[in-house]
């Protein structure tokens, strides 16, 4: 077949416009990828990714933040840190990040003493944290430290047997402890007996379920710091002091005697009904902060006390038990635990509050309102219990709903999920010899086969 000149011309014509269509198609795409950056993280636990936590914070971010990153130019780990900084600056205008040289900026080094490389100094006004390791959950603390209008101070009241902030044993509050200081949260101590004068700026007064019997002195201490509007948070037991009944009228409540039982705890592989599921919560910013189920231990029922008087104070019922729940009167013992059943006309039968929210507007402003919380357990929170479920979640959700960080309530604490690879030693050496035999010997197989088959052809 003769090709004409003419289709000669147009192949020609062809490739031409070929190559040129190519061309304006690789030099568009070029520009587009340098104009677009989209990332995809498919580790198993975003480990890539900022949190819904850290997203939440940044898109409530009010007041500008300075990131002060003190890192020299050839330091090997300076690539991580401008990583980890462009996530966080994709999705909030307010973080304004400067880079300084250590060995040029001796000044601002000694002005913050500036220890290691790396190291970054959040601002807000005159509040500054420092961050010392390349983790996201570091970095949103001191955000959120910083963010904060004020350092709320939280005082535990001690004396009576209640459970301590700097207490790490098994129902000690140590884990919630640095947990709330690692969010700006300030605590302290008190003995009422030793210091009768709560600090005017206690943004909520924490009573930990005491065992022991207060004397009508402290009492009134707290009775007049209420009086005052000031915020409570009352973790109770069906086992503590009944001095605090007056306290309970005061807030116009009543606990149930008895200890609370639950048998849908078994769901969870847990034989012991004394442990209280909870996934029915109130319509409110705290409860909406709780994404899964929470697990009470040992629990005491509370409820509204039945007075014609009008009260001040509104109430939320912000934890209920299951219906097949019940409180039970009787005492309970290991001996009898399996034993134990719903008696009509002498246990209180479920739905029962386990948890309830208390509030009313201050005389001072309307706008302003005093925050009570009253908890039928002091378990949840403890070492041992406050990794279990959204046990955390639901205490620092309270926590930042009675010192009125409303915007905090529904930041839950983030969580990573570790995957680690753990093999025994023989699996090691058969996984060493399959790599260092096995795999050689199958490809000589493969090979001679081929070249067997081959020459018999």
């Amino acid at each position: 077949m003769k090709i004409t000149k003419r289709a000669q011309h147009l192949i020609r014509f062809q490739q031409i416009v070929f190559y040129a269509l190519l061309i304006a198609a690789v030099v568009l795409l070029s520009q587009l990828s340098i104009s677009t950056n989209k990332q995809f993280d498919w580790t198993q636990n975003h480990r890539h990714t900022l949190s819904d936590t850290s997203l939440t914070i940044l898109h409530n971010l009010k007041a500008s933040i300075t990131i002060q990153v003190f890192v020299s130019p050839d330091y090997e780990y300076r690539s991580a840190i401008v990583e980890l900084l462009q996530r966080y600056q994709k999705h909030s205008d307010k973080l304004k990040i400067q880079f300084v040289d250590p060995s040029f900026s001796p000044d601002i080094v000694r002005q913050f003493n500036i220890q290691q490389q790396g190291e970054m100094v959040i601002s807000r006004g005159e509040q500054n944290q420092h961050v010392f390791d390349l983790s996201e959950q570091s970095l949103t603390n001191a955000i959120v430290t910083v963010s904060r209008q004020s350092q709320p101070w939280l005082v535990f009241i001690e004396g009576h047997g209640e459970r301590s902030p700097y207490d790490k044993s098994d129902f000690g509050l140590d884990t919630l402890a640095k947990n709330l200081e690692s969010q700006g949260i300030k605590l302290r101590s008190q003995n009422l007996l030793e210091a009768p004068e709560l600090p005017d700026n206690t943004a909520a007064l924490v009573i930990a379920s005491p065992e022991k019997d207060w004397l009508p002195g402290e009492i009134k201490i707290v009775r007049d710091y209420l009086d005052k509007g000031g915020n409570l948070l009352w973790l109770a037991d069906p086992t503590q002091t009944k001095s605090l009944a007056p306290l309970a009228e005061q807030l116009g409540i009543e606990f149930v005697p008895g200890t609370v039982l639950d048998p849908n705890s078994s769901m969870l592989g847990i034989q012991d009904p004394r442990f209280v599921l909870i996934t029915d919560y109130a319509n409110h910013p705290v409860g909406q902060a709780v994404k899964s189920v929470t697990l009470l231990a040992e629990a005491t029922a509370m409820q509204k006390r039945d007075e014609n008087t009008e009260s001040p104070w509104h109430y939320i019922n912000l934890l209920n038990s299951q219906p097949n729940a019940w409180v039970e009167s009787t005492p309970i013992t290991q001996a009898n635990l399996s034993q134990q059943k719903y008696n009509e006309g002498a246990d209180v039968s479920g739905p029962v509050s386990l948890g309830m929210l208390i509030d009313r507007d201050t005389d001072k402003d309307d706008s302003q309102q005093q925050r009570v919380a009253v908890i039928g357990d002091a378990d949840f929170v403890a070492n041992s219990y406050i990794g279990n479920a959204a046990n955390l979640d639901l205490g620092m959700a309270l926590i930042n709903w009675l010192v009125e960080d409303d915007g905090l309530i529904s930041i839950p604490i983030k969580t990573s999920i570790g995957t680690q690879l753990t093999l025994s030693k023989t699996q090691s050496i058969i996984i060493g010899f399959g790599f260092l035999f096995a795999v050689p010997l199958l490809l000589l197989t493969i090979g001679l086969t081929l070249w067997w088959r081959r020459k018999r052809r």
